[in-house]
């Protein structure tokens, strides 16, 4: 038997807050609860949050609407989830997310660890506030230094439509 053997609650304000990226996450389940399972993250973007294309090739992610509108870019696509929906990337699959408005979205990894990476690269806080500006140069040069570590290639810049 494994070291999960009992269920995972995630609760408001038990698990850490950090300023990632230009994000307020918090961890809801970390890695550690679900012996490596899974974890689960919220982030609350300000509109206009990019990430870089890149993938994961370990690890299956859920990103759940909860608030605002987002959009999954794919080497070969593009998908717009509104509030309330829930897209799943397979590992493996090159993707960016674009908040294309101030969102909350609930993001389970699976395996867990993304948990570990929002905690590595991002700044602990107490009460977290959406920012309003996108990260600084150092906070993505952190990105690029320390993704491989977590089982992350980073492909190119977030995508941008004209």
């Amino acid at each position: 038997m494994s070291d999960f053997d009992e269920p995972a609650v995630g609760r408001p304000g038990a698990g850490e807050s950090y300023r990632f990226l230009d994000t307020a996450s918090h961890v809801v389940v970390s890695a550690a609860e679900t012996a490596g399972r899974q974890s689960v993250v919220e982030m609350q973007m300000r509109a206009g949050h990019a990430t870089p294309m890149h993938v994961h090739e370990n690890v299956d992610e859920t990103f759940h609407v909860r608030e605002g509108r987002v959009t999954a870019h794919t080497d070969d696509d593009h998908r717009t989830v509104e509030a309330g929906g829930t897209i799943v990337l397979p590992r493996g699959e090159p993707h960016a997310l674009v908040a294309d408005v101030e969102s909350t979205v609930t993001v389970t990894a699976s395996p867990g660890g993304f948990d570990e990476f929002v905690a590595a690269v991002g700044e602990p806080v107490e009460d977290p506030a959406v920012p309003t500006e996108p990260p600084s140069e150092a906070v993505v040069e952190r990105v690029h230094e320390l993704a491989g570590d977590y089982g992350i290639e980073i492909l190119g810049p977030p995508p941008v439509e004209g």
